[in-house]
């Protein structure tokens, strides 16, 4: 199950990294299109780019996390309540490394090669097909957004079931092992469901907020805005990872905490340990991309601070203006958050019902996980931004 989840983040922040890439490189290729070169070989070009940068990024990633998986795996088996996993000799193995640099450097660039090949296509038909419509999707991605929320719908709809039908359904023997199924394919589904419809909801989230938010008391308020709506790639690939992380994290809590009433019968460090396991490898994947997106996006932030300058904005109205924007982003993650736990929250509940199962938790357990993913982005936008800008005032000054 953890591989499963960081698999799933591995591949939308891959997917989201690269796509930006492919943005801000956009006007080189295409002063190549004007060269002369054709669409397939830029999607081809761009496929290569990627795929010896994923297969760089694998060997390097192979060799930094040998020691901190041995470690790690050494403290987790000799855990209370984990001591059935086999004791393994992790060691440099040659084949396991070659895999791991060729399926990284295939992943990215068969990704690398259809977002080339969707950015750069002239051809009539695949146009027709991909062009952005009305609310920034195209007909197959309007498609895919009806079949991943019909198909949440469906799951959903599961819990409101006898449980008898579930049991068939399912084919398990008891009722626990039929609503932990249920319940994994409803995070699964949610995931990709919000993923396929965030060109809807996020600018909805974002425009919300210009409606509630006092912006006529912040006068740098209008400048935050659409700085965040002008950037919906971006605001993709910051909230979507984070997303997956707050809804898992109320999943595994709701699962250890109360449907396997692990306050009960475990001590505190095997509580931690459990959450370690599961959610070590998201955090991992989502702090690099934060990582990652921070770097890609530092021309375009030097860029934006320098015209705010030019048109008279103080070094305090830059520091302010970050701090609305990072305020934004925040919030978009907290609501966002909260409103997959709140849509996750019921079938729990329908869950512990039908299982005779005590709940621990209550509705304002909805709010703790998005309200710390909430804060962590908020805090380090307005670092990172704040002394960026700062940094920039100093040398121009000078």
């Amino acid at each position: 199950m953890p591989a499963v989840f960081g698999l799933i983040t591995l591949v939308l922040v891959i997917s989201g990294v690269i796509r930006l890439l492919i943005d801000k490189f956009k006007d080189d290729y295409r002063l190549w299109a004007i060269l002369g070169a054709k669409p397939n070989q830029l999607a081809l070009l761009i496929g290569g780019q990627m795929s010896l940068a994923g297969m760089v990024g694998g060997c390097l990633g192979y060799f930094l996390s040998l020691p901190m998986v041995d470690k790690y795996y050494a403290w987790v088996i000799t855990t209370r309540g984990m001591r059935e996993f086999p004791a393994i000799n992790m060691k440099l193995q040659l084949s396991s490394l070659i895999l791991t640099i060729l399926l990284l450097g295939t992943f990215t660039g068969v990704i690398g090669f259809i977002n080339g090949k969707r950015t750069f296509t002239n051809g009539h038909q695949r146009r027709c097909l991909t062009k952005k419509r009305k609310f920034g999707l195209s007909l197959i991605g309007w498609f895919w957004c009806v079949i991943t929320c019909g198909s949440l719908s469906y799951v959903y709809s599961l819990f409101y079931q006898k449980p008898k039908y579930l049991l068939m359904l399912f084919g398990s023997q008891s009722l626990e092992d039929t609503y932990s199924q249920a319940l994994l394919g409803l995070i699964i589904t949610m995931i990709i469901a919000t993923h396929a419809s965030e060109r809807l909801i996020l600018p909805v989230l974002v425009k919300a907020l210009a409606v509630v938010f006092p912006a006529t008391i912040i006068k740098t308020f209008k400048i935050a805005y659409w700085h965040v709506l002008r950037k919906t790639d971006f605001l993709r690939s910051v909230t979507m990872p984070l997303f997956i992380f707050s809804l898992v994290s109320s999943y595994f809590m709701y699962m250890i905490v109360d449907l396997a009433n692990v306050a009960n019968k475990r001590n505190l460090s095997e509580i931690i340990g459990t959450l370690i396991l599961f959610l070590g490898a998201p955090f991992l994947i989502i702090l690099a991309n934060t990582i990652s997106l921070t770097i890609i996006s530092r021309p375009e932030r030097t860029a934006s601070s320098r015209q705010l300058q030019i048109i008279g904005l103080s070094l305090k109205d830059l520091l302010h203006e970050k701090g609305v924007e990072a305020g934004i982003y925040g919030l978009i993650v907290f609501i966002q958050g909260v409103i997959g736990n709140a849509l996750l929250f019921i079938p729990i509940l329908k869950a512990s019902d039908y299982t005779q199962t005590q709940m621990y938790d209550s509705w304002w357990s909805i709010v703790e996980w998005p309200a710390a993913t909430g804060i962590m982005v908020f805090l380090f936008i307005l670092i990172v931004d704040g002394s960026y800008i700062y940094k920039i005032s100093v040398s121009n000054s000078q």
